[in-house]
C-alpha cells in the first residue's frame, strides 16, 4: 500500500453523488483521502466518515461559505477588521474540529493576504502567457508590486499571528497540527521570508510548513523565487505536501501531465513520515488520476508502506 491521499478536488462537481468519488477513488489505487474546501455540511452529511482513512482537512471545510465568499467578505485570518477576523478564526476552528473528529492529523491552512492591487499580478500573469516574463514592462510591474506589499503587509502579519496564537492552542489540544501552504499570488502571505517568521512563532510541533508543488513553481515562474527555496529552508518543518503538475500558469493537472521538476522534489522532499496528497482538478480523467499515481510512485515521490 502506498502512503498517499487524494483530495475531494477531484470529486467536487464530477460525480452525481459526494461517495461516487471515493469509489472512483479507491478503483484508481487510493486508500487515503483529503476533505478539501468544496466540501460543505450537507456533502459531509452524506456519506460516513468513519469507514473512510482521511488524512488531512483543508479549510474552510464544511465549506458552507466559500474560500471566495470568505474572501469577499474579508473573513481571512490576516483581516485587519477585529469582527472580521473572528470570523476567519470560527470558520479554520470548524475545520479543526472535523479534523479531530474524523481522525484526520492535520488541516491546511491558507493564511490569508495582504490587502493591495490584485489587478497588478493579473496583468503580470497574461504577459507572462504571451511571453514577454522578461520584458522591462514586467520588471515595472513587479517592482512596483513587491514595494506596495511591503509597505501594507506588517498588520496583517500581526493579525495572522494573532490568529494562529488563538488556532494553535485548539488545535494542540485536540492533538492536529496546522500546515501554514505556500501560495501562489504575491498578495498572498506568506511569502519566504514571512513564513519563517510564522513558523518561530513559539507553537512547538503544532504549526509547520505545507508544501503545494504547483504554486511554488508558479512562484518561480513569476519571478517571486526559485521553487527549490522553500524545500531547502523550511524541509524539517513539513508536514504535508500537495502533489500535481502544472503547464505554464495551469496546474493541478494529475501528475505527469505537465512539466514540474518531479527529479528536483524527489530529492529534496523528506523522506520521512509526511503526509502526501494528490491535489488534482475534477477536470482530469479517472485513468489519468490513476496514471498519475504511478508516475508518483515509479519517481520515488511517495514511499511504500
Amino acid at each position: 500500500m502506498h502512503t498517499i491521499a487524494l483530495s475531494t478536488m477531484w470529486g467536487i462537481q464530477r460525480f452525481p453523488q459526494f461517495d461516487d468519488f471515493f469509489v472512483a477513488a479507491q478503483a484508481s489505487g487510493f486508500t487515503s483521502f483529503e476533505l478539501n474546501h468544496g466540501v460543505n455540511s450537507a456533502m459531509l452529511a452524506s456519506v460516513h466518515l468513519n469507514g473512510r482513512r482521511i488524512t488531512s482537512v483543508h479549510e474552510p471545510c464544511p465549506a458552507d461559505l466559500s474560500p471566495a465568499e470568505l474572501k469577499r467578505r474579508d473573513w481571512l485570518i490576516s483581516a485587519t477588521d477585529e469582527e472580521n477576523r473572528r470570523h476567519a478564526v470560527a470558520a479554520v476552528r470548524r475545520s479543526i474540529d472535523l479534523a479531530h473528529q474524523i481522525g484526520a492529523t492535520a488541516v491546511i491552512v491558507h493564511p490569508g493576504r495582504v490587502v493591495m492591487d490584485e489587478t497588478a499580478e493579473a496583468t503580470m500573469r497574461q504577459l507572462y502567457r504571451e511571453g514577454k516574463r522578461h520584458t522591462p514592462e514586467y520588471e515595472r510591474i513587479l517592482e512596483r508590486m513587491v514595494t506596495e506589499r511591503a509597505e501594507r503587509a506588517p498588520v496583517h502579519l500581526a493579525a495572522v499571528r494573532r490568529s494562529l496564537a488563538e488556532l494553535a492552542e485548539q488545535a494542540a489540544r485536540l492533538g492536529v497540527r496546522l500546515g501554514l501552504e505556500n501560495r501562489d499570488h504575491y498578495f498572498e502571505i506568506p511569502l519566504i521570508d514571512e513564513l519563517a517568521e510564522l513558523l518561530d512563532g513559539g507553537y512547538g510541533d503544532t504549526v509547520g510548513y505545507w508544501h503545494d508543488v504547483g504554486h511554488a513553481q508558479k512562484s518561480e515562474y513569476k519571478g517571486y523565487g526559485p521553487h527549490a527555496a522553500w524545500l531547502n529552508r523550511f524541509s524539517d518543518k513539513i508536514i504535508g505536501v500537495h502533489l500535481h503538475d502544472i503547464a505554464g500558469m495551469e496546474d493541478h493537472l494529475a501528475a505527469g501531465q505537465g512539466q514540474m521538476p518531479w527529479e528536483m522534489l524527489a530529492r529534496r522532499l523528506p523522506t520521512g513520515d509526511i503526509l502526501r496528497t494528490c491535489e488534482f482538478q475534477n477536470t482530469n480523467s479517472p485513468e489519468q488520476v490513476a496514471a498519475g499515481l504511478r508516475w508518483l510512485v515509479d519517481r520515488g515521490l511517495i514511499p511504500d508502506t
